[in-house]
Formats: structure tokens, C-alpha cells, sequence
């Protein structure tokens, strides 16, 4: 458990999750300058993306599908027939 959220921190650090990073940090000193509460819930919406690498950012909204190789799938080749009236 422990190694997968190591590796959820630490890897796939693409420049949009340092955008969301650096947002939300400056959003976070934002609300605690001038005690903005819109700035704060923003702040940790930016923050909690950043870290965990979740949502839609640099059009990555939806988690990676492992590709198969062409020689291990299991699909025949179909034969189709016209059929004319």
C-alpha cells in the first residue's frame, strides 16, 4: 500500500502537475494574506490534484488502458458477407 502512494508522489511528474502545484501554492498564500475563503477551497482543490495526480489536466482524464500486443489477443479474423437484394 504504502509503495503505491510512493510512487503515486513521486513519478509521472509531467509540467501541468507543476502548474497545478505552483497554483495552488500561490492560491494558498493568497487566503492566508488576505483571508479569502474562495482562494483556500480552489487552493486545495489545485493542491489535491497535483499531488495525487488526478482530474482532467493536460488531457489526461481518464486513467491509462494497459495496450496488448497484437500477437496475445484472442481475436479471430471475422468474415463478412454482403448480402444484396
Amino acid at each position: 500500500m504504502f509503495e503505491t502512494i510512493k510512487n503515486q508522489l513521486f513519478t509521472n511528474w509531467h509540467p501541468m502537475r507543476w502548474v497545478a502545484l505552483g497554483f495552488g501554492l500561490f492560491l494558498g498564500f493568497n487566503w492566508l494574506a488576505n483571508s479569502a475563503p474562495i482562494s483556500g477551497f480552489l487552493s486545495l482543490f489545485f493542491l489535491f490534484q497535483a499531488v495525487t495526480n488526478t482530474g482532467c489536466m493536460a488531457g489526461q482524464c481518464a486513467p491509462a488502458v494497459p495496450q496488448s500486443s497484437p500477437e496475445k489477443s484472442n481475436i479471430e479474423d471475422i468474415e463478412y458477407e454482403e448480402i444484396k437484394n
